[in-house]
């Protein structure tokens, strides 16, 4: 006999912060803009050009029955969704891992000193922004007020993760963990948004 689990359990005991209902609206939403490949077919010249110039891979994707194309696509939008909550925290959770009260996140958040994105009704706050022993970045306001508004939550964790030459290899969080001056971290991601 299984155990019954509902979604308001899982996230209730992973203390993330927003209902099921919350959260599967705005699932709702994302798979929703998930494209139907067949809405637009290619013209048969278009297909049988990709046949001969662009690869296996290509032939492989247009031998793919469509249907399993959007199912993939929306099997990827929810692992998406899942290491969105996965990866951050909300305001009461970031209270209790700065030992702050949470009108204080909401003061940073204001002021620029800590970053979050909308998630149904609230606001989370992606975990690289923090350090293992429970403290904000330094120098993250400046890091903060150079982030593009058209960016996703993804295309910042994915820019602070990820290892930059222009900071000797090491990943932007960690560049501002060891204390390295925040002015280039600002000055790479604001290029993001030109992209």
């Amino acid at each position: 006999m299984g155990v019954e689990v509902s979604l308001d359990d899982v996230l209730a005991r992973h203390n993330v912060g927003i209902s099921g209902a919350e959260f599967l609206a705005e699932l709702d939403a994302d798979l929703s803009r998930v494209t139907d490949p067949a809405a637009a077919p290619l013209s048969a010249a278009e297909a049988a050009f990709l046949r001969e110039h662009a690869g296996p891979a290509a032939v492989e994707v247009l031998d793919t029955d469509p249907g399993v194309l959007v199912q993939g696509a929306r099997r990827a939008e929810v692992a998406r969704m899942t290491e969105l909550v996965a990866g951050s925290l909300g305001i009461a959770e970031a209270a209790l891992l700065l030992g702050v009260d949470r009108s204080r996140v909401s003061q940073r958040l204001s002021a620029g000193s800590l970053w979050s994105f909308r998630l149904g009704r609230g606001r989370r706050l992606p975990r690289w922004q923090f350090t293992p022993d429970g403290r904000s970045l330094p120098g993250l306001d400046v890091v903060v007020a150079a982030i593009p508004a058209e960016l996703s939550p993804e295309s910042v964790a994915g820019f602070m993760n990820t290892p930059q030459p222009e900071l000797e290899g090491r990943t932007p969080a960690a560049h501002l963990a060891g204390g390295g001056e925040p002015t280039p971290v600002a000055e790479l991601v604001a290029g993001l948004g030109l992209w």
